[in-house]
């Protein structure tokens, strides 16, 4: 464990849930498929140390959340023009508000949107407790609190509604048409807007997820951090596969987003500055 994470990672999660599927009827089969189409390192020198938490991608402009040095790496999506934008915050996690913003969350209580084409801020949210998770969806952005409930809420802070959660040490968040996608460092949920549990997804080799995002299908691809390796699991829950290992370069990743026009995948490594665009095709079944 990095010591910038020392103050991320907490608690130790209680007994394992209900609802967990029958682990030896999973498949490894799910129909998707990725080719590289681009690797680049964000690291303008070889003297900078940044540590790269979440990524998100809007159109040709990436976004990384450099947690270590309080700031946001902006550049091309073939990795030219890297700038920053400077913070206030140790900035975690990430989602695109629209072709402009983004809205990034603060484990202080803090959640600023920031255009990206500006560098400017322009709104700061504060929350009622330490922010972790993010993700934005038909105007509302849905938040983990205290890795204990889903607060929904507008741009403007007012909360609209509460979720609560299927674990008590939930990280990060996606919500995909009309489901919600959440993990934990061992599991990976699937509930309902209102949080009820569809399915949920553990393998013991699977201890230290980090990062989620889905497809157009609603297959849902995380991070592992420990095993370097990203997961695909189907949208059912029931088939899952290691997309991507070491061999494709993966070395301690956590960000991770699916662009859905382009159905290209972003995926950054945590420490060494080293960022890969996978393009993903559906296999015929």
């Amino acid at each position: 464990m990095k010591a910038a994470d020392l103050n991320y990672k907490l608690e130790i999660e209680p007994n394992k849930e209900e609802f967990a599927p029958d682990q030896t009827s999973v498949k490894t089969n799910p129909p998707v498929s990725v080719t590289l189409r681009q690797q680049f390192n964000i690291k303008k020198s070889e003297n900078e140390n940044p540590i790269i938490f979440s990524c998100i991608k809007i159109g040709n402009t990436l976004v990384f959340t450099d947690c270590d040095n309080n700031r946001l790496i902006i550049c091309n999506s073939d990795g030219t023009d890297i700038h920053h934008i400077p913070l206030s915050y140790r900035p975690y996690h990430m989602t695109v508000v629209n072709s402009n913003s983004v809205a990034v969350s603060y484990s202080d209580r803090t959640i600023l949107i920031i255009n990206i084409s500006t560098g400017s801020v322009t709104s700061t949210i504060n929350t009622s407790g330490y922010c972790y998770g993010i993700s934005y969806n038909d105007n509302n952005l849905y938040v983990v609190t205290d890795r204990s409930i889903i607060h929904v809420m507008d741009l403007r802070g007012k909360v609209i509604r509460t979720i609560p959660l299927p674990s008590y040490r939930i990280t990060d968040i996606t919500v995909d048409r009309d489901r919600l996608v959440c993990i934990g460092y061992t599991s990976i949920y699937c509930c309902s807007l209102d949080g009820k549990l569809i399915w949920k997804f553990e393998k013991d080799k699977f201890q230290d997820l980090d990062g989620v995002t889905t497809d157009n299908d609603g297959n849902v691809y995380v991070t592992d951090y420990n095993t370097n390796t990203v997961v695909v699991i189907s949208d059912d829950g029931q088939h899952h596969r290691e997309l991507l290992t070491k061999s494709d370069g993966l070395n301690e990743p956590r960000g991770i987003y699916f662009d859905k026009k382009e159905n290209i995948l972003l995926v950054c490594n945590y420490l060494d500055g080293k960022a890969f665009l996978f393009d993903v095709k559906r296999k015929s079944t």
